[in-house]
């Protein structure tokens, strides 16, 4: 196979990379600073062959280190930097025959356990800035090897160009590996234990097929360079820092390594790299709209994307009305991978996207205006999407764990996700919340928290909402405000600046579904809600920091 004439989602990334890296070396890969701590250095270009040279030298290193892999595809771990670390590691894993488990570095101690004993990982493999980590590991799970390594994304940033190295050398055809797990994933676990999701060289090469997607608009960021503030160790950062720039011909920016992105950081990065587009968790472009100097800088860029959660209302319609259509959300998921989803032509319609039909969406009545997205199996959502291999693709002791009837035909996916259409538009949808946002008071009387913390966020004066009340009489809602507030009389007064919006949304409801002013408490001046790696609330982590003032809530 050449260049001339590719097989989209028939190309392997190892094979990609290294037809690159040997027949065009200089092409741009990535671009990072030349120093984490004054990006006014500017930035320095990571070239094909700086890429594929340092996957090569981590290969050697993973049998050297790890062993020679005995052809079972054995679980390592790896924890580093946000750095372009991540992708030198997947791709090495692939090419040693091993898949490297992408732990998120905010789980919970619980679930890193759980992760690590349910894939029986064999080794963790861990940078220099992830010490800690790997000794709070090293003491509740004791069965694998724990190595400490340069970080790859480090040797790759001092890297020298070479015209020659060692090639570690990967032969495999698509049709012998396409069923190989390389990488795992995993979802949130905000609602429960987080679910490990193994991906094989198959799932990785979906981004491919997108060349070959009737209508694609994704192959028109060909050329791109784009800023990632995504963890680069979660689904969407793998998709931004790896197989968009292979696949899609894009290069990628990321920003200094050692910190999570903020709204300094990002301005920095702006002002110093040569970036035309860029991607961004949800608070984090919520953080920059709501400043006019940082929404300004926004408005130089061609593409703005953000994903894993909605933005709040007050966000949408500043975007709306000022931004002209460039920004609009990527909505994907762990198993799915990127969804075939596409914005609506009318700025005015922010928040709302088309599904592809190739995806074979079936919006199913659950509750009021609330759809959950169920995707057919058919031969195209099988083609473009990664659903059902990602069912294929998890072993017996995780699929009974997780629900999935590997003996009988699966015909549908179920996300979970619940969507409203547009009130005059047929075919635009809107994300409400997950499914399992589902509260069932005491009485049956059921609610969804999701649409009503929507409703109540949008107030500009908040900064997040929780409502919950399992097997209670009555609803509780936390609140967040976007200042904190100290004292007793201040939060009362805050309460009574936002209860016009609290009692909207008590109009769509129930009598025995409404928030009362009782039942409120006001959070963030001594401890603020637990948010996940994307920006939104982890409401299962929330609701048991604040269990002890619920409780009291009910008491009086």
């Amino acid at each position: 196979m050449t260049r001339d004439s590719p097989i989209f989602g028939e190309r392997l990334l190892p094979t990609l990379i290294d037809e690159i890296a040997t027949t065009t070396p200089n092409r741009v890969y990535a671009s990072i600073p030349r120093d984490d701590a004054d990006m006014s250095n500017g930035f320095r270009d990571i070239t094909y062959a700086d890429f594929a040279r340092a996957i090569d030298e981590f290969a050697f290193w993973l049998d050297s280190a790890l062993g020679r892999a005995d052809g079972t595809f054995p679980t390592f771990a790896y924890f580093g930097p946000r750095d372009l670390g991540y992708a030198v590691v997947v791709v090495a894993a692939a090419k040693v025959g091993r898949k490297v488990l992408l732990a998120s570095h905010l789980a919970s101690p619980a679930a890193h356990l759980f992760l690590l004993e349910s894939l029986s990982c064999t080794d963790v493999v861990y940078a220099a800035e992830m010490v800690a980590l790997a000794q709070a590991l090293g003491s509740r799970y004791t069965a694998a090897r724990y190595v400490n390594v340069e970080s790859p994304g480090t040797r790759l940033a001092c890297m020298k160009s070479s015209s020659a190295w060692e090639r570690y050398e990967y032969t495999k055809s698509y049709s012998k590996a396409r069923l190989d797990p390389v990488m795992v994933v995993h979802t949130s676990g905000t609602t429960g234990i987080p679910k490990p999701v193994i991906w094989t060289n198959d799932m990785l090469a979906c981004v491919d097929r997108l060349h070959t997607l009737p209508g694609s608009a994704a192959t028109q960021v060909s050329g791109q360079s784009i800023y990632c503030a995504l963890p680069v160790f979660h689904t969407s950062g793998v998709t931004a820092s790896l197989l968009t720039p292979v696949y899609l011909n894009t290069i990628i920016i990321l920003g200094p390594a050692g910190v999570r992105p903020d709204k300094n950081i990002v301005l920095d990065v702006l002002r110093n790299a040569p970036v035309s587009a860029a991607s961004f968790p949800p608070s984090l472009l919520e953080e920059l709209i709501v400043d006019p100097t940082s929404r300004k800088t926004l408005k130089d860029l061609k593409k703005i994307v953000y994903g894993g959660a909605p933005i709040a209302a007050w966000a949408t319609r500043i975007i709306a009305s000022e931004f002209n259509g460039t920004v609009s959300s990527a909505l994907g998921s762990t198993e799915g991978g990127l969804w075939l989803t596409g914005a609506s032509p009318d700025p005015a319609d922010q928040g709302y996207f088309m599904i592809h039909p190739f995806m074979s969406p079936d919006f199913q009545h659950t509750d009021a205006d609330l759809y959950e997205l169920v995707v057919k199996r058919t031969p195209q959502s099988e083609t473009y999407t990664n659903f059902f291999r990602c069912i294929d693709s998890t072993p017996p002791n995780l699929a009974a764990h997780f629900g999935f009837d590997q003996e009988n035909p699966i015909t549908e996916f179920r996300t979970n996700d619940l969507f409203s259409p547009h009130p005059n538009k047929p075919g635009l949808w809107r994300y409400r919340c997950r499914k399992d946002d589902l509260v069932l008071l005491s009485g049956e009387v059921k609610m969804y928290a999701g649409a009503i913390e929507e409703a109540i966020s949008a107030h500009p004066a908040i900064a997040a909402v929780v409502v919950g009340g399992q097997n209670r009489t009555r609803p509780f809602l936390l609140v967040e405000p976007a200042t904190p507030l100290s004292t007793d009389e201040k939060k009362a007064a805050f309460v009574d600046s936002i209860w016009s919006a609290v009692e909207a949304e008590n109009e769509k409801h129930f009598e025995a579904a409404r928030l009362q002013r009782e039942l409120v408490v006001v959070v963030g001046s001594e401890k603020k809600m637990i948010r996940t790696p994307k920006g939104s609330v982890d409401r299962k982590a929330t609701l048991s920091v604040f269990e002890e003032e619920i409780d009291e809530l009910y008491k009086v």
